[in-house]
């Protein structure tokens, strides 16, 4: 149904209730709003937020492409590129500036150490690495990694990579991981431009507002988008609200349907 000023009962936010824990995950929203919950096992798909600081010194600055790998008490990762960042700041690893990126991959446990470097590739590779901090939600836990040092063939030692141990782990809320799958109606003018956001409602509490975006056109008639969010464990569900914030043109939306993954165990 609608969500839209114009249209329907005029409402751009709307509460939607479970219509049950099941593999059909789809709901139709012509009707009366429902929404569906699955239960997945939350150790297939961790994210590790990863912000590597440039440091503020002459040449600091690198074109290179940069990696990470990190070890675990479990397991390791394979050399990770860090290659589309979170922020989007144009040319990454400039002088002075913090880039963030997001690492999905398994659950590697507890981080022992990490190794970044870069492929040396470049008119300016040489890189001066400031430090490294990786941010685990479901683990609640953030890790510091102290660096301050050059990754360049012609500086110091000459070596672009290096493995740096954590001189810090600081507790974090821990979140878990939720799955939102979004479909928009293939109706005339069901697009829209507004920014969509939700929140969960369970029996230990409610997230805060989750905003559904990323860097697609979002919410354009007939599409059906994915968006994996960290947010509080809120126990068994019982409701969602979902809506728009009504900005920008054309901000009406034609809300066809909502699947929502809850990736826990419990």
């Amino acid at each position: 149904r609608w969500l839209d000023k114009n249209e329907d009962d005029g409402q751009i936010v709307r509460e939607l209730v479970p219509a049950g824990e099941s593999p059909m995950l789809r709901t139709n929203c012509l009707a009366e709003p429902r929404v569906y919950v699955l239960y997945v096992d939350p150790t297939l798909d961790v994210s590790y937020h990863i912000s590597v600081k440039t440091g503020d010194v002459p040449g600091a600055s690198s074109d290179s492409k940069v990696f990470i790998k990190l070890y675990g008490e479990k397991a390791d990762t394979s050399k990770e590129p860090l290659l589309v960042s979170d922020n989007d700041l144009g040319n990454y690893f400039e002088r002075g500036r913090v880039d963030e990126f997001t690492l999905d991959t398994m659950d590697i446990g507890k981080i022992n150490r990490i190794l970044i470097g870069h492929d040396n590739v470049g008119l300016r590779s040489g890189w001066f690495l400031a430090s490294v901090q990786i941010t685990v939600p479901v683990q609640g836990r953030q890790y510091m990694f102290p660096c301050n040092r050059w990754l360049d063939k012609d500086e110091a030692d000459g070596r672009v990579e290096v493995e740096v141990y954590p001189s810090e782990i600081l507790p974090t809320e821990k979140l878990i991981n939720y799955e939102v799958t979004v479909v928009t109606g293939d109706v005339r003018a069901a697009g829209t431009n507004a920014k969509v956001f939700m929140q969960i409602y369970g029996e230990a509490g409610k997230t805060e507002l989750i905003i559904l975006e990323n860097r697609s056109n979002n919410f354009e008639r007939g599409a059906t988008e994915i968006f994996k969010r960290e947010a509080a464990d809120v126990g068994k569900i019982y409701k969602i609200r979902i809506g728009h914030d009504g900005s920008g043109i054309g901000d009406g939306w034609f809300l066809e349907s909502v699947t929502l993954k809850r990736l826990s165990s419990n």
